[in-house]
């Protein structure tokens, strides 16, 4: 008797016997564009995964982990070291991201194996913890499986500016907020008379930012004791590097001394997106917290912004002054969930009101919100110029 054929359109699936689980090499960056694209919807660039794995200025031991069958890549796991003040000290904490599997030979078994393999390559690191901003979908995953806490439920704060934003956050339709009027760019902002500094457009991080960076790692209660690690090295990878983001970084300085940075960024989905990525002040400065704030927000109507968001504790300085700016918490479907790898540190990565965690710093800026403007543009343009240099070579 026959075999039933196997129904159209269905999947062969690769046995796990046959796949092969191994540390990730920087030869596997050719395949990896294409299997972010076909588990994730991502496009990008080789350029930019070299960029995000092999110029980290803090390059710690990868914990990267691959999949193979036949010499094709199926599969990928792992986590970037990030710097991290934790109590005013250095530590390398590695963000969870980017779990792609390919249908044919998704399976717990071979899932476990890659976790596996991945929290070995991090057993005996010289850091602290490793954490995810962790998906509805891969919630039961991270907190089952790979035994991670789920500490903060929330790191969004939003302020809608036009009817657009008002329309799409109410019906979830684009078509009608597409007929709604946007926001009236606004008028060119000023500081208040009793500021008697600056704002600069930051082209770099430069030297003296390194004393603002000593004076303003300051672990507390009211800021966190947990934060990104910004000196000039980090900071110009961060926001100067990223071909696929376009980051508008600005500073405060006055007397001659930098008081404190704000970076934004614009975007399209449904509306158009201001976000206000990172800031960072010295302390004991609340004028140059709410200074860097309004100016954040102006940048965004400027840019006829008919949404601002901002990750940040709402209870941080910044959180504070946005609040005060009739900015409110919204629900998101992303937490902050935390795995402390290093005994006699209490109780301190589990409880979220220790961290002070800012959209910018994470590399879910990039993968999370590619748009319109900001993403698909760039990497169009990206491809371009690597078309160009290839035929200037050849020729």
């Amino acid at each position: 008797m026959m075999a039933e054929s196997a129904e159209p359109g269905a999947v062969e699936k690769i046995p796990v016997s046959e796949v092969e689980v191994r540390n990730f090499e920087k030869s596997d960056l050719a395949q990896l564009p294409e299997l972010l694209h076909r588990c994730l919807g991502r496009q990008v660039t080789e350029s930019w995964l070299d960029w995000k794995f092999f110029q980290l200025p803090y390059q710690g031991k990868l914990a990267f982990v691959v999949a193979t069958h036949s010499d094709e890549l199926v599969g990928f796991i792992g986590a970037n070291p990030v710097p991290f003040s934790v109590e005013g000290e250095l530590s390398r904490v590695y963000q969870h991201q980017d779990i792609a599997i390919d249908e044919r030979c998704r399976g717990l078994q071979l899932l476990r194996s890659m976790i596996q393999r991945c929290e070995d390559e991090q057993a005996g690191m010289d850091n602290d913890f490793t954490y995810s901003i962790t998906t509805p979908h891969l919630r039961a995953l991270v907190t089952k499986r790979m035994k991670y806490t789920v500490v903060w439920e929330n790191l969004k704060m939003v302020k809608l500016t036009s009817l657009k934003a008002v329309a799409s956050k109410a019906t979830r339709s684009s078509m009608l907020a597409s007929l709604m009027p946007g926001p009236i760019a606004r008028s060119s902002w000023k500081a208040p008379a009793s500021m008697s500094g600056e704002m600069v457009a930051l082209e770099e991080f430069g030297p003296e930012f390194e004393d603002f960076w000593k004076k303003s790692n300051v672990a507390n209660d009211a800021v966190g004791r947990i934060f990104p690690w910004q000196d000039p090295a980090w900071l110009n990878y961060k926001f100067f590097g990223d071909e696929m983001v376009k980051f508008h970084c600005f500073g405060y300085r006055e007397a001659g001394e930098f008081l404190g940075y704000v970076v934004v960024n614009f975007t399209r989905l449904d509306v158009r997106i201001g976000y206000i990525e990172a800031m960072w002040t010295v302390p004991d400065r609340p004028d140059v917290v709410d200074l860097l704030t309004d100016f954040g927000v102006s940048q965004c109507l400027q840019n006829k912004c008919d949404q601002i968001s901002c990750w940040t504790r709402p209870d941080a300085p910044l959180g504070q002054a946005l609040g005060s700016r009739g900015f409110t918490r919204r629900p998101t479907p992303q937490c902050l969930s935390i795995k402390q790898l290093r005994d006699g540190m209490g109780d301190l990565g589990l409880k979220g009101e220790h961290w002070n965690l800012q959209r910018g710093h994470t590399y879910y800026t990039s993968l999370g919100h590619l748009s319109v403007d900001d993403g698909q543009t760039r990497l169009a343009k990206v491809k371009e110029q690597k078309v160009k240099d290839r035929k200037s070579g050849g020729g």
